[in-house]
């Protein structure tokens, strides 16, 4: 039985996560969240500020003429290279769409649930079982992990509360 895990995030980091857990559909079922409308994570750019429809701070870690200090050739992952007509240092909005074209290009958006925020993540026993809080959309995920040359599975409960 594949092991669930849930990825918190859908920037670089989440996206590269997600691609290869789905990548081994038999050893993983992988489902991200992401709590803002769009993948790319801190390369999404806005001019909105204040609080979003989840009362949580709007932010952008971009600005808006930002171009990258690396190089494309050393910020692409390996199997998923940059547009070849592209500069070596590149605009946000060029990041920004390569993460949605690596999103698109292995079919990643079936494992992610955007506007989600996660406001709790309680790790249970491997035989314990609890009740998910009263919330009706709680999902349960079991992840492998290794710690000091041990490894162990943890149960995630994972309550959303997004009114």
């Amino acid at each position: 039985m594949p092991l669930r895990v849930a990825v918190i995030g859908a920037g670089a980091a989440g996206l590269c996560a997600l691609r290869h857990l789905t990548a081994r559909p038999s050893a993983f079922t992988a489902l991200g969240f992401e709590q803002t409308s769009n993948v790319g994570g801190t390369w999404v750019y806005t001019e909105d500020t204040g609080l979003d429809r989840n009362g949580l701070p709007i932010h952008s870690s971009v600005y808006k003429n930002m171009t990258t200090n690396l190089p494309v050739e050393v910020m692409a992952f390996p199997d998923f290279p940059f547009n070849e007509d592209l500069p070596s240092f590149v605009k946000h909005t060029d990041v920004c769409q390569y993460l949605t074209d690596y999103t698109d290009h292995f079919h990643l958006r079936d494992h992610i649930k955007v506007g989600k925020t996660m406001y709790q993540l309680t790790a249970l026993g491997v035989r314990e079982k609890q009740s998910c809080h009263g919330v009706d959309d709680c999902v349960k995920y079991t992840v492998n992990i290794a710690h000091v040359g041990s490894m162990r599975d943890l149960i995630y409960d994972t309550c959303e509360n997004l009114t």
